[in-house]
């Protein structure tokens, strides 16, 4: 299983936040390109990089992103503020590897398919984030689509996404685990390869989402608050 390290930006510092919520965050120290690094060098698979200030429409993060882009090692996926195609398309042509859009698979199907098309499918991930009626959300989580996730997954592997980062928001940053139901559920109800976030603890909760099928998983609060040691993780993965 893939392992992604979380870097969450707003106003030009790394945070992580308590179910998206910007009044409830916790900002750490260290600068995002030294953050990047280190978790680069602990053996993070890629970086998952999401501009909150883009996402939240109060500002852009964009030099930091593309310095780190430029500096990495490993493969860095961008998230945050893609509400239009060409928006993604300008981060795949500045070197990420991959795109992540929500809120645009939504307002704008036939673009979202676009990007699909014009870059293929393997550097472009679909956001189906959803609440704890199990709905998916939009536009940094404010905004129910009325869908439920996996009829929601279902209809996105139909329009030709193969990539989908799931993320249960009444678990992201709770330190309550992650809801591995519904992974196995997706794993079960589609092909798509299920990069899943929200509430990941510990190595427990790694092994625990592989077993459900998860082909990689993002970890925040717990890199940070080091509950999961990347290293202990990939060499426990090695031994399995």
């Amino acid at each position: 299983m893939e392992l992604w390290a979380a870097i969450d930006l707003l106003e030009g510092s790394v945070v992580t936040l308590v179910q998206g919520r910007a009044d409830e965050r916790t900002v750490w120290k260290e600068s995002p390109l030294r953050l990047a690094g280190r978790w680069q060098d602990e053996g993070a698979d890629g970086l998952h990089i999401i501009d909150l200030d883009a996402a939240f429409g109060t500002g852009s993060n964009e030099q930091t992103i593309r310095t780190i882009i430029r500096e990495s090692g490993v493969p860095v996926q961008v998230g945050g503020g893609m509400r239009s195609a060409k928006v993604a398309s300008s981060w795949l042509e500045a070197g990420a590897a991959r795109v992540i859009v929500g809120t645009l698979a939504f307002s704008d199907p036939a673009a979202a398919r676009g990007l699909v098309e014009a870059h293929g499918a393997e550097r472009v991930v679909v956001a189906a984030d959803y609440n704890r009626e199990g709905m998916i959300v939009t536009r940094g989580w404010k905004e129910s689509q009325g869908i439920p996730i996996v009829a929601g997954a279902q209809r996105l592997e139909r329009e030709g996404f193969r990539n989908l980062l799931t993320t249960a928001v009444g678990r992201d940053g709770m330190r309550s685990g992650p809801d591995v139901a519904t992974v196995r559920e997706l794993s079960l109800a589609t092909r798509m390869e299920i990069l899943a976030s929200g509430g990941i603890r510990d190595l427990r909760d790694l092994t625990e989402l592989d077993r459900a099928g998860a082909q990689g998983a993002v970890i925040g609060r717990a890199l940070y608050e080091e509950t999961i040691s990347l290293a202990e993780a990939k060499k426990k993965e090695e031994v399995a």
